[in-house]
C-alpha cells in the first residue's frame, strides 16, 4: 500500500464481504437450478446442464438489470482498491478489471443464448460463471496481495 497503512483494515473487511457476496450469489443462483429440490450440488448442476430454468425475455430483462448494475460495482470498487498497491502493476489491474467486466457481461447474456434457441444446454451458464468467479478470486487475490508488503 501507497503511505495508506490505515486502510488494511477497511480493504480487509471489503475482502472478506466481497468473497461472501459472491458465495452467496451463487447458493442464490443454485436454489431455483435445483438445489433446493434435491439436496446435493451435483444433481443441480446435472439438472442445470441438461434442463436449465425456462425463462421468457421479460424474466431476462429484470434479473439482467440489476445484476449489470450490482457486478459492475462490485467490480468497480473492488478493482479501485488495487489503485493503492505498489506491488500488482496497473496494466496488470486493468486487463484483470476489462476481463471481469466481459465475463460479467457474457454470464449475464448466458441466458439470452438459452431463451434464443442457440444454445440448449446449460453449460455455457457454468462456463461463463466459472470464469467470472475465478477471475474475481484472482482480483480480490491481487488486493489481498497489495495490503501485505
Amino acid at each position: 500500500m501507497k503511505r495508506y497503512p490505515r486502510y488494511r483494515l477497511p480493504i480487509g473487511y471489503m475482502l472478506l464481504f466481497s468473497f461472501f457476496i459472491v458465495a452467496s450469489g451463487l447458493w442464490l443462483f443454485l436454489l431455483p437450478q435445483g438445489l433446493a429440490e434435491t439436496g446435493s450440488l451435483g444433481a443441480a448442476l446435472q439438472k442445470l446442464v441438461h434442463t436449465p430454468a425456462v425463462k421468457s425475455w421479460q424474466q431476462f430483462v429484470e434479473i439482467a438489470t440489476p445484476h449489470l448494475f450490482a457486478m459492475g460495482a462490485l467490480i468497480f470498487i473492488v478493482a479501485h482498491f488495487l489503485l493503492f498497491s505498489t506491488r500488482i502493476s496497473r496494466h496488470f489491474s486493468m486487463r484483470l478489471s476489462l476481463w471481469l467486466y466481459i465475463a460479467a457481461l457474457a454470464d449475464i447474456s448466458a441466458y439470452a443464448l438459452i431463451i434464443a434457441g442457440i444454445v440448449t444446454t446449460g453449460w455455457i451458464k457454468l462456463a461463463v460463471l466459472a470464469v467470472f468467479i475465478l477471475l474475481f478470486l484472482i482480483l480480490l487475490g491481487a488486493v489481498a496481495v497489495s495490503l501485505f508488503q
